[in-house]
């Protein structure tokens, strides 16, 4: 599923270790059920990384 990410911009690391920036408004990509079930969500940013990010820090898309 689609969310956006509503955090503050920031840099972290990908679960690889590589460094990478998140910014506000930012699309990712993750599991509906990490989504709905974890306080941590394992997602998918454009660049096909993935990074740990807490569920609070995202918004899910609507999907019409």
């Amino acid at each position: 599923m689609k969310v956006t990410y509503v955090g503050e911009t920031r840099d972290t690391k990908t679960v690889d270790g590589k460094d990478v920036k998140l910014q506000k408004g930012m699309e990712l990509e993750c599991m509906e059920k990490a989504y709905h079930w974890a306080t941590t969500v394992r997602a998918i940013i454009p660049s096909g990384d993935h990074v740990k990010v807490k569920r609070s820090e995202l918004k899910k898309i609507a999907v019409c």
